[in-house]
């Protein structure tokens, strides 16, 4: 898989058309406040979930600015949401736009060797790139079966 095929393959998860059902930009509009919150058991809540795809967004990022691997916190990747008020649900939104926004810049202006090995781990970029893309889609499923459940 070339680089313009994963930086296609990305934009359509996000925001084409895709033959599983829906992407994660109409995912994420279709989810009203008042269920952002709500949870199933002890499932995370639809606001920790979508924290934590952005903070494997962001991740994937910042290895692509910088050509360094670096930590995901626990709490970047899980963080506990409680309380969360309209203006903060539609930032975290907006974050994960944004984080959509960089991805597809970085992967159409820079030149990526999706061969190298990522610093400090035994995978390369391609295999973080193809991962983000099935992380997306593995989150846009749990989004989808938790609005409609709760």
């Amino acid at each position: 898989m070339t680089q313009e095929e994963i930086r296609s393959m990305l934009d359509n998860v996000y925001q084409g058309s895709t033959w599983y059902g829906k992407n994660i930009k109409k995912t994420i509009q279709d989810i009203p406040i008042g269920k952002a919150l709500l949870r199933l058991d002890a499932s995370y809540n639809i606001a920790e979930l979508v924290s934590h795809m952005l903070a494997w967004r962001n991740y994937v990022i910042k290895l692509l600015e910088t050509g360094q691997h670096h930590k995901v916190s626990d709490v970047e990747n899980f963080p506990t949401i409680e309380v969360l008020m309209m203006d903060e649900w539609m930032d975290l939104i907006q974050r994960l736009h944004e984080s959509q926004e960089r991805l597809m810049h970085l992967l159409e202006t820079k030149s990526i060797d999706l061969e190298a090995k990522v610093p400090e781990k035994q995978y390369c970029f391609r295999e973080v790139l193809v991962g983000i893309i099935h992380h997306d889609i593995y989150h846009a499923g749990q989004l989808n079966l938790l609005t409609k459940f709760i």
